[in-house]
């Protein structure tokens, strides 16, 4: 196994702790009325226009996010007015919730240890930029959104984006943590070494401790 060198992570489910789908979906109820429900929000989130995955466009920089908005609402049945927008992009960026310390006090280790991080993530202009996300893209040595690159991962190009910016010496010193199995089949299939943060299925604090344990294995110094 080659030494690791880089550690690379994603931000939602990883270093954010999302606020609880009921809580968005209460802050809904208090703006748009009793009959805001969870189909509603995951109408609203991503929305199909004309056979077009809008999120998907909007993720990959394609739409911006004001059209996105617009979209969004009229999913949902809504005007796409002013304040619709500013309170639809407040619930979007509440819904990032809070970063996640652990993670960020493994960022700082790393660090310290002479590991180079970095961030690669499927993300928008909205919720990139939120104080959540803003905590650990501060920390990393190199922060990459899909909406910056006009791709998402699994695609490889997304990775050959980060392998290029990070420069290690091979793909297999690189440590790639990621919510999602997908991600993590596609990181293996290139050649880093994927490490899944099963915050789903765990709760982010034994996922933590999994992947804890899953760097030691792989000898990195923690």
């Amino acid at each position: 196994m080659s030494e690791i060198t880089h550690v690379c992570f994603d931000i939602g489910g990883v270093a954010n702790v999302r606020m609880p789908r009921e809580q968005v979906i209460s802050r809904g109820k208090e703006y748009f009325g009793e009959d805001f429900s969870e189909g509603k929000l995951k109408q609203m989130i991503f929305p199909t226009i004309s056979g077009i995955d809008v999120w998907r466009e909007f993720q990959n920089g394609m739409i911006p996010a004001q059209r996105y908005l617009e979209f969004a609402l009229s999913a949902g049945e809504f005007h796409p007015n002013k304040d619709n927008r500013i309170f639809f992009q407040s619930l979007l960026e509440e819904w990032c919730g809070v970063a996640y310390q652990p993670i960020l006090g493994l960022v700082d280790g790393l660090k310290k240890h002479g590991y180079h991080t970095s961030i690669l993530s499927n993300n928008n202009e909205i919720m990139y930029n939120t104080p959540s996300a803003d905590a650990i893209k501060k920390r990393v040595d190199v922060a990459i959104s899909s909406h910056q690159i006009f791709v998402s991962k699994p695609h490889w190009d997304a990775f050959c984006v980060l392998l290029d910016k990070i420069k290690p010496e091979t793909p297999k010193e690189v440590v790639f943590i990621d919510d999602r199995e997908e991600n993590i089949k596609a990181a293996n299939s290139y050649g880093l070494q994927g490490s899944h943060f099963r915050s789903k299925q765990l709760g982010m604090d034994q996922a933590f401790e999994e992947l804890l344990k899953s760097l030691k294995e792989k000898g990195v110094r923690i």
